[in-house]
């Protein structure tokens, strides 16, 4: 199982991830997150930098079979249909 972390500004975890139209982008390093999004190097607490965790759909679902959580509570959440595929990268609007 492969976890990567990143970094992205808070609005766009909060309201951006799996709705906006081009995506939300995930930084390797807080470094960089402050370096292409300026909004993030201040002190306003709605652009503070959240770090972040992606795996893949295949590792996601092993993970939650492995923690003995039902999947369907998982889909009753607040997950987009967004998801993450190794060889595609992000889509969006699956259905999945």
């Amino acid at each position: 199982m492969r976890a990567v972390s990143g970094w992205m500004c808070a609005v766009d975890f909060d309201y951006e991830l799996g709705g906006a139209a081009d995506g939300a982008t995930i930084y390797p390093s807080e470094e960089e997150l402050h370096e292409y999004r300026k909004c993030t190097a201040g002190s306003d607490r709605d652009h503070q930098g959240v770090e972040v965790v992606t795996m893949s759909k295949e590792d996601f679902t092993e993970l939650v079979k492995k923690a003995g959580i039902d999947p369907a509570i998982i889909r009753g959440s607040n997950i987009s249909p967004a998801i993450w595929s190794k060889e595609k990268g992000l889509l969006k609007g699956t259905g999945n």
